[in-house]
C-alpha cells in the first residue's frame, strides 16, 4: 500500500468529491516530525477531503485514525498556514452540504419501505418536524446575519 492511498475514501464518498472543486483544497502540508502513526502528508490529505464532505472535524480525524485533539494541534502548528486556510474552506463546504441534505430531507420527507410477510407491500414518506423547524429558524439566523453584512458560523 502506497501513502497516495494509505486512507482511501468508501466509493459512495468518493464520489461526491467528483462534484467539487477540489483544486481549492490544495495546501502545503505542515512539516512534522515523521513517525509511523504520525500527520503524514496522506493523513493530512485525507482529513480534508473527509472534512469537506461531512464537516465534522471528530469524524474527518476517525477517519484517517487520528484524535479531534491532535487535528487540532496539527492546526496550530507553526508550519499550518496553509492546511488552516483548507480546513476552513473544507469545513465550510461540509456543513453547507449537511445544510441542504437537512433542507432536502425537511421538504421531500424520508421514503421508507414497509412489509408484510416478507414482500414489500409499499412506502411511507416520513415528515420529521423537528428537522423542519430547526431548518427554518437556521434559514432565519442566516438571513439575519447576511443583512447585517456579515456571516457567523453555525
Amino acid at each position: 500500500m502506497t501513502e497516495s492511498d494509505a486512507f482511501p475514501l468508501p466509493p459512495r464518498l468518493a464520489a461526491s468529491l467528483d462534484d467539487m472543486p477540489l483544486e481549492e483544497l490544495a495546501f502545503t502540508p505542515v512539516p512534522v516530525r515523521a513517525r509511523r502513526d504520525g500527520w503524514t502528508p496522506a493523513a493530512q490529505q485525507g482529513f480534508i477531503l473527509r472534512l469537506a464532505i461531512c464537516g465534522c472535524v471528530t469524524r474527518s480525524a476517525a477517519g484517517v485514525g487520528k484524535t479531534r485533539k491532535s487535528a487540532y494541534r496539527l492546526r496550530d502548528h507553526a508550519g499550518a498556514r496553509s492546511f488552516a486556510a483548507a480546513w476552513d474552506k473544507a469545513i465550510g463546504w461540509g456543513r453547507d452540504a449537511r445544510v441542504d441534505h437537512a433542507i432536502e430531507r425537511a421538504v421531500h420527507g424520508e421514503v421508507r419501505p414497509y412489509y408484510y410477510r416478507g414482500r414489500k407491500c409499499g412506502e411511507h414518506v416520513r415528515y420529521h418536524h423537528g428537522l423542519t423547524i430547526a431548518v427554518v429558524n437556521l434559514m432565519d439566523r442566516r438571513a439575519n446575519t447576511e443583512d447585517k453584512g456579515f456571516f457567523q458560523p453555525i
